[in-house]
């Protein structure tokens, strides 16, 4: 099992980073810079690319899932700066608790889908990796990006317990990630229950 040394005032350091790094919300940014709008009043009243291609359409959306990726790579990497592997799983965490509930936008963030993305990248590659080409077979079967987000999250969390066990603090993070999104996706899960999920947008 692998160990790491914990230092109560360093992780907290890492977890702030990050939820700064989450509040930077790339949707309500471009959406009020240039379009004077904010694109939570619109669509599924989410501030996440979804959501942006829906409104703006394809190039602003494209711009913002770029955005939230970037964001949540600088949120392991400043983690990592302050407390090694650690730190950079903390910092990742928190970014995409930070995108997904912002104190600075009033608490209504995005959905965590490019972040955690973006943070399965700089904490697992190989798992993430094999979750990008599951997704991209989903995608091209069902056509929707819910259920390829929701499935992703499943298939990323499958990975680290094959492939990283020892790495608990992985795990925790892969396990708590999938948990943000499910509860992020709760609509779109009851939509697809109910047979009534749109395709290619959620």
């Amino acid at each position: 099992m692998q160990s790491y040394d914990w230092n109560p005032l360093l992780c907290a350091v890492c977890a702030l980073l990050g939820y700064l790094c989450g509040n930077v919300q790339t949707a309500v940014f471009i959406s009020k810079r240039f379009f004077h709008d904010d694109v939570r009043d619109h669509g599924s009243g989410n501030a996440g690319s979804t959501n942006m291609v829906r409104v703006f359409g394809f190039k602003p959306g494209a711009v913002t899932f770029v955005g939230d990726f970037l964001k949540a790579v600088a949120a392991v990497l400043l983690g990592r700066l302050v407390m090694g592997t650690l730190g950079g799983y903390i910092g990742g965490l928190f970014v995409v608790i930070g995108h997904c509930f912002p104190a600075f936008a009033g608490f209504r963030g995005g959905k965590g889908v490019a972040s955690s993305f973006a943070v399965a990248w700089m904490t697992f590659p190989l798992g993430a990796a094999v979750t990008a080409v599951a997704v991209a077979v989903l995608l091209a079967l069902t056509k929707r990006i819910s259920i390829c987000s929701l499935s992703g999250m499943v298939v990323f969390l499958v990975m680290t317990l094959v492939f990283r066990p020892s790495d608990v603090a992985l795990v925790v993070l892969a396990a708590v990630l999938l948990v943000l999104v499910y509860v992020r996706h709760a609509d779109n899960i009851r939509r697809l229950l109910r047979g009534e999920e749109k395709q290619i947008i959620n």
